[in-house]
């Protein structure tokens, strides 16, 4: 996010002589634990995202578009990649007031996908009036956080700074969306514009240095509270779409832990093979990230070493290089198949799972086969290898001076994040999109 207008530039406002009571009284300190994390686009040249992850960047916003007129040639690249690398997720659009705000909406919409757990909302970056009266802004900007909201289930963040906010808005009120403040100072604790009383995210440098970024003006940001307020205040971070049973469980494809992801349009759902005669399948490609791809979501009741199982059906199934990418206690690995060689169960191995959640599998169509393959995706299956019992044929049911460029499950039981402090308090303020299990 870069603001265009020299007249919007905030200094440190302690020591600001244009700043008066008003604006002082503005100043809002956060809690005290931050998360670290960064805003990229494609004015950031590279993003080697596992290296940045190491460094200790936890989550990160990339940029799909600024307008309609202009998409973020980075996005698609840069959007699974932060998944698969673990660094959680938001996008972000810069706003054009002039713009059809729906369109604007749409094609973020579009672009993200359906979220996925563990993702964060998306965020309307404010900079510009585009010409248009604070009246007219204010409008454009309910109607794209309407748009968003109807379509995610909550609302989205608003990034915007102290000076910009009553200049572009007069001031309105829309703190139904959670505030993501930009502000480049030597002061501890950001200043904020009314109606707001606290904010959730803090963009406080453009020239950034981390580890695996290739950037001149790298925009560092953190989050308000602790990594697990983070992963709480995240899509589906109130509760988990399902817990794995210590005997072990299976998510199937129609379970909501299961997200079909990238565009719709080449993700075929069919009904006539496959574990409970359904599976999704789409073209392997050959591009260097992930364009469709299929995620499990998992959530343990206790840690331990499961079998893991995926099925793969022979009547869709023709890719010989499947990669599927598990996150698992901490740490990312790897299990690569050929879904030809069985029709039915195939083993990705055995592996250790902590306890709780932030655990996935993941499976691209970017498999690197030169001729186009029909990869599937259908259940997974995971065995407790710790004497805990079989679980076989079981179902889950279950800166203003800154600125951008079932039954083994046990049900769908309500996670304890464990948050505390200011960020809980945020988190609770904002509505979180309940996930339900599938009625078997």
């Amino acid at each position: 996010m870069r603001f265009l207008a020299a007249a919007l530039l905030l200094g440190a406002c302690a020591n600001d002589p244009r700043v008066g009571s008003a604006e002082q009284a503005a100043t809002v300190c956060g809690g005290a634990s931050v998360v670290n994390g960064i805003d990229v686009s494609e004015y950031d040249d590279a993003v080697d995202w596992a290296t940045a992850k190491g460094s200790g960047i936890d989550y990160a916003f990339v940029r799909v578009s600024d307008g309609l007129a202009y998409p973020d040639s980075k996005f698609a690249e840069y959007w699974p990649a932060a998944r698969a690398a673990g660094v959680i997720r938001g996008a972000y659009q810069y706003f054009r007031p002039d713009v059809d705000p729906v369109q604007q909406a749409n094609l973020l919409l579009s672009s993200m996908g359906t979220l996925m757990p563990g993702d964060l909302p998306p965020v309307l970056d404010l900079e510009v009036a585009d010409g248009l009266s604070t009246a007219a802004v204010t409008t454009a900007v309910q109607t794209w956080i309407s748009t968003v909201t109807a379509a995610i289930g909550r609302a989205p963040i608003v990034y915007a700074g102290l000076y910009s906010w009553p200049t572009l808005t007069g001031g309105a009120d829309v703190t139904t969306s959670p505030l993501w403040i930009a502000q480049y100072t030597s002061a501890a604790c950001p200043d904020i514009p009314d109606p707001w009383t606290q904010w959730l995210f803090w963009q406080h440098s453009d020239t950034g240095v981390v580890n695996g970024v290739t950037s001149s003006q790298l925009d560092l940001d953190v989050f308000n509270g602790t990594l697990d307020d983070l992963k709480a205040f995240a899509i589906g971070g109130a509760e988990p779409c399902g817990v794995i049973d210590a005997s072990g469980g299976m998510i199937d494809d129609g379970d909501p832990c299961f997200t079909p992801g990238g565009p719709q349009a080449y993700m075929r759902h069919v009904t006539d093979a496959g574990e409970d005669d359904t599976l999704y399948w789409t073209h392997t490609t050959t591009a260097s990230a992930q364009a469709n791809y299929g995620e499990w979501d998992l959530d343990f009741a206790a840690a331990g070493t499961y079998h893991v199982e995926a099925y793969t059906a022979a009547a869709y199934a023709t890719s010989q290089a499947a990669d599927y990418r598990i996150q698992a206690n901490g740490a990312l690995q790897s299990a690569t198949i050929d879904q030809t060689a069985v029709d039915g169960w195939q083993s990705l191995g055995d592996i250790s799972f902590a306890a709780g959640g932030s655990q996935w599998i993941q499976l691209g169509d970017n498999t690197g086969e030169a001729s186009q393959k029909q990869l599937v995706f259908d259940a997974i299956r995971f065995t407790s290898l710790d004497g805990s019992g079989s679980n076989a044929g079981s179902d889950s049911g279950g800166s203003d001076s800154g600125g951008h460029d079932g039954e083994a499950f046990g049900g769908c039981a309500i996670g304890d994040s464990g948050s505390s402090g200011l960020a809980v308090a945020l988190v609770l303020g904002f509505v979180l999109r309940r996930r339900r299990c599938r009625a078997r």
